[in-house]
């Protein structure tokens, strides 16, 4: 996963729990997910190299999970990482 410059306590905290965590602003390859903080997320930084190739299988998941990470706890940001999405559909 990647995420912006300036945020070393959330990257050293997930990379405690066990996640590889980069900078999106200088990392050319493939992601599986960005967080963010702020009201805006400079979208420029995600490019056709960062993003997982599609395959024809029809449960590939293709695109990059992104979390802006204001007002969350890393447990909070750990739990939508792990399941995939922001919160219970019930």
């Amino acid at each position: 996963m990647a995420i912006q410059n300036g945020m070393e306590n959330i990257k050293m905290e997930l990379e405690k729990r066990g996640f590889h965590v980069v900078y999106i602003e200088n990392y050319n390859y493939p992601i599986d997910a960005i967080i963010y903080e702020g009201s805006s997320f400079n979208i420029s930084h995600i490019s056709s190299n960062n993003m997982p190739a599609m395959t024809m299988d029809k449960r590939a998941s293709y695109g990059v999970f992104i979390i802006n990470s204001c007002n969350k706890s890393i447990d909070e940001i750990e739990s939508m990482l792990n399941k995939r999405h922001y919160s219970p559909l019930f």
